[in-house]
């Protein structure tokens, strides 16, 4: 590996998945892991024929490892929420999964 590699590498545990930097603990499936999670929520479609629905789509940044990797169309429980699977990738050691669920 490269110098730069080795500090990327480094840099997904001591800074980015890091407790006392930007990481909080959720619980993800059945543990509880440190772990980055991004919120966006839209109303359903972006039409009327919904109303009062909203797409939760909830980004999940882990450590490669530290979870099972999940695969597409996946159920995944996030603190207590079931999300449906999207999109999976490995974003330079860190496990990148896109999620939807419903909300009212």
């Amino acid at each position: 590996m490269s110098a730069f590699k080795d500090f990327v590498a480094a840099d997904v545990q001591n800074v980015f998945i890091n407790l006392d930097e930007f990481a909080e603990e959720h619980e993800i499936g059945h543990e509880v892991v440190p772990c980055i999670l991004d919120k966006i929520i839209t109303q359903a479609n972006g039409d009327d024929s919904y109303l009062g629905v909203f797409v939760n789509q909830l980004t999940i940044y882990v450590e490669v490892g530290v979870i099972e990797t999940p695969v597409e169309g996946e159920l995944l429980n996030i603190d207590g929420a079931l999300h449906l699977v999207k999109s999976v990738s490995n974003e330079g050691g860190v496990l990148v999964i896109v999620t939807e669920g419903n909300e009212q």
